[in-house]
């Protein structure tokens, strides 16, 4: 059922979508833990890689092309790559602001993302192309001025790692918040859905429990190498188009997802080494 405006009532609670919030829960709580471990003992580079995984976008699009259709989420796709080129001025906004405190960081961060987004839902905008451009800028004027900004900032120090409660709490902060993009998403249609489900989520969850936990200067960092992780949402979005009508619901998500891993490890390898390793390991050695 449509509401004035646009929006889809969220309808009965059933099974299905139950199931949903719970798998978006546990699997997003577990993404913010994993990527914020490795990089507290690998480093920010490959933390911030498994950050800017598409951990929420995958099982956003899985769920609308269940719910709804496959045809529903290719068209939620063709917004993503737009979307994501906003979650890099979000990014920016908030590291830049980072020195000032997390409370500045955030607001001014998600009020240039929804500023953004809501003009992008009331132009109807949904090319995907354009939005390949569009993300390609707006990746290298975010992940350059980082760079740049953030130079003369403390190189950020390997900590004692954190306990295991800490962990379970960072899992349930960022579970909590991909929950709250999935029900956006559910009430939105297919336009607002795609946006919801590239709301940066995981991106938010990383960066509050960074800098709780680190400090700016590291939270910079893993924030920094999470915008180049994020080229594999992209990926995916490209690929789900390409395969979701023809093979279906399973295959086209196993292929898509096996694309975004594959642009992870590229990436990965591709790194230059001396921005690769961006913290000390144990003893002060790179790791």
């Amino acid at each position: 059922m449509t509401r004035p405006g646009g929006f889809v009532s969220l309808g009965p609670v059933n099974a299905p979508f139950v199931f949903k919030l719970a798998l978006s829960f546990l699997v997003g709580g577990l993404w913010v833990a994993a990527g914020l471990a490795l990089a507290e003992r690998r480093g920010p580079r490959l933390g911030g890689l498994i950050i800017g995984f598409p951990s929420t976008v995958l099982f956003a699009l899985f769920f609308i092309a269940w719910t709804l259709s496959a045809g529903a989420a290719v068209q939620a796709a063709a917004v993503i790559p737009a979307v994501h080129g906003i979650n890099c001025l979000y990014v920016l906004v908030a590291v830049s602001l980072l020195p000032r405190g997390l409370a500045a960081a955030l607001s001014a961060g998600l009020g240039v993302w929804f500023a953004l987004a809501t003009v992008l839902v009331a132009a109807k905008f949904d090319g995907f192309l354009p939005g390949l451009f569009i993300y390609a800028g707006l990746l290298l004027l975010s992940y350059s001025i980082i760079g740049r900004m953030t130079a003369g900032w403390p190189r950020p120090e390997r900590l004692p790692r954190s306990t295991p409660l800490v962990i379970l709490g960072r899992g349930a902060f960022g579970g909590a918040i991909v929950v709250l993009a999935v029900v956006l998403a559910k009430a939105g249609g297919p336009l607002v859905g795609g946006v919801f489900a590239i709301f940066p989520a995981v991106f938010t969850a990383a960066l509050v429990a960074t800098y709780a936990s680190r400090g700016p200067a590291f939270s910079a960092a893993v924030m920094r190498a999470s915008l180049l992780g994020g080229t594999s949402v992209v990926v995916y979005a490209a690929v789900v188009r390409l395969t979701y009508p023809p093979l279906g619901l399973g295959f086209g998500t196993a292929v898509s997802a096996a694309a975004a891993i594959g642009s992870t490890v590229l990436i990965r390898a591709l790194s230059p080494k001396r921005d690769r390793h961006a913290a000390p390991g144990p003893g002060g050695r790179p790791v």
